[in-house]
């Protein structure tokens, strides 16, 4: 599969048309020529008509996100969720606030290996989405995520890396990435306009071939390392939403 077929859609850029209309929502991703995409919660839909449509309009769910309290009291559920969706790379999306601190990632870090070493044998693949306060927040001298992948009894948690949230730190997103090796199955695709307050995502989350984040190298480092899609999240834009993942997706295509 050529790495131009890898371009996935994290459907967290249409949450508000999913609450709308989900069929037109997921119509109209598949008619951009997308065939993957990730999920991040039903946005008020059934599970099981999200599943219907999904496999009526040819969409592959290539990985999941999973709200953080249910990693604690809902495995029943993400198993159930896992097997209608035929995915099983699953990612905490977000630490919530009150788990933001050392004793919170370290819990956070207990549960999810633990849970990996239960379903690895199952094939599934558990990991962290790469959250902004990665680089403001510390555990015994490591930053939050290399903390939570590095390994524990040699078990890793797999990485999703996001080339957004790592610029906004002021790290260069290719030299970051180097880390996780064939431990980085999805990376996030977002651009970057620098010279804004760093949490102003308004001026600074932009389309993809509009920021500095240089993903054409992202792109020949993932190509030799393992990853096996290239997700699109546009948290917002000023454009319109379906325009905007279409200019991305076009971007994306033209790298090389």
């Amino acid at each position: 599969m050529s790495w131009q077929e890898k371009i996935a859609i994290q459907l967290y850029s249409v949450r508000k048309a999913m609450e709308k209309d989900l069929d037109g929502t997921l119509k109209r991703i598949s008619e951009m020529g997308i065939r993957y995409v990730q999920l991040d919660g039903m946005r008020g839909n059934k599970t099981e008509e999200v599943a219907r449509l999904l496999k009526h309009y040819d969409l592959k769910v290539i990985g999941m996100h999973i709200k953080h309290d249910r990693f604690f009291d809902d495995i029943d559920g993400i198993l159930y969720e896992a097997s209608l969706f035929d995915c099983k790379t699953i990612y905490d999306k977000y630490i919530e606030e009150e788990d933001q601190t050392p004793s919170g990632y370290k819990k956070t870090k207990r549960a999810l290996v633990d849970l990996q070493y239960k379903l690895s044998p199952l094939g599934f693949r558990v990991g962290l989405h790469n959250p902004e306060f990665d680089f403001a927040d510390q555990v015994d001298g490591r930053y939050v995520m290399d903390y939570l992948t590095d390994p524990e009894n040699g078990i890793s948690l797999y990485a999703e890396p996001d080339t957004y949230w790592i610029s906004v730190a002021g790290m260069d997103p290719v030299e970051y990435i180097k880390r996780y090796s064939g431990r980085a199955p999805i990376i996030h695709m977002k651009d970057f306009v620098p010279g804004f307050d760093r949490m102003d995502m308004a001026n600074n989350l932009t389309e993809i071939g509009s920021g500095t984040v240089d993903f054409r190298s992202v792109i020949e480092w993932g190509e030799q390392n393992g990853v096996e899609y290239y997700c699109i999240e546009q948290d917002q834009s000023q454009i319109d939403m379906f325009d905007s993942l279409e200019k991305s997706i076009a971007a994306l295509k033209e790298m090389f």
